[in-house]
């Protein structure tokens, strides 16, 4: 692995687990095995690092969660959007689930101090929220969906929670807590189908 992406995957796994603020650059250092030399040689600063680390977990997660579920053609809306939640799920539940959703742990800490960060953050989630929202748009139209299934409060609902579930099982270190609330989540989309 080339120092520059050990950097960044090092980086990544403590700021998930530590928070930004609470992760030294000489942290990094000491997980990456590099020089603070090397380090500053593909980082101006921890800041830059930041921005790179969650431009990398946002390519991480639409290869391993969004792509393969909400965009994925040959399955119809509803199977896509139940492929999504299956997909997050698996994560919640997992042991790197009791750390919370890296994208929901950094706004919690950065959002209200650092405009730039806030504003990746939201086009992140905004990104997450229309490739749902095209699913359900995509089910009206194919009559898998209600006809006034307003799409796009559902879509937001449905990232908020995700979200809140993320930060519940992180508080109360419950796994199966995120099994509870999706299925009461999977109740409340399939209420949704046309009949």
């Amino acid at each position: 692995m080339k120092s520059r992406d050990k950097i960044l995957a090092k980086a990544a796994d403590l700021i998930h687990a530590k928070g930004l603020n609470h992760t030294s650059v000489q942290d990094i250092l000491e997980a990456a095995s590099v020089t603070k030399s090397n380090f500053y040689y593909h980082f101006d600063s921890k800041e830059q690092l930041g921005f790179e680390v969650l431009a990398f977990r946002m390519r991480q997660f639409y290869l391993l969660a969004i792509e393969p579920s909400l965009v994925k053609s040959d399955l119809e809306p509803g199977q896509r959007i139940h492929a999504f939640l299956d997909r997050m799920m698996a994560l919640g539940m997992s042991p790197i689930g009791e750390l919370g959703c890296p994208f929901g742990n950094l706004a919690q800490e950065t959002s209200a101090l650092h405009e730039p960060m806030r504003e990746s953050l939201s086009a992140m989630f905004r990104a997450c929220t229309e490739a749902a929202e095209k699913c359900f748009e995509e089910g009206k139209k194919t009559g898998v969906f209600q006809a006034d299934l307003p799409s796009k409060q559902v879509a937001e609902f449905v990232l908020a929670q995700i979200q809140g579930s993320f930060l519940l099982r992180k508080t109360h270190k419950e796994p199966e807590l995120i099994r509870r609330n999706f299925e009461m989540l999977r109740a409340f989309i399939d209420g949704w189908r046309s009949r």
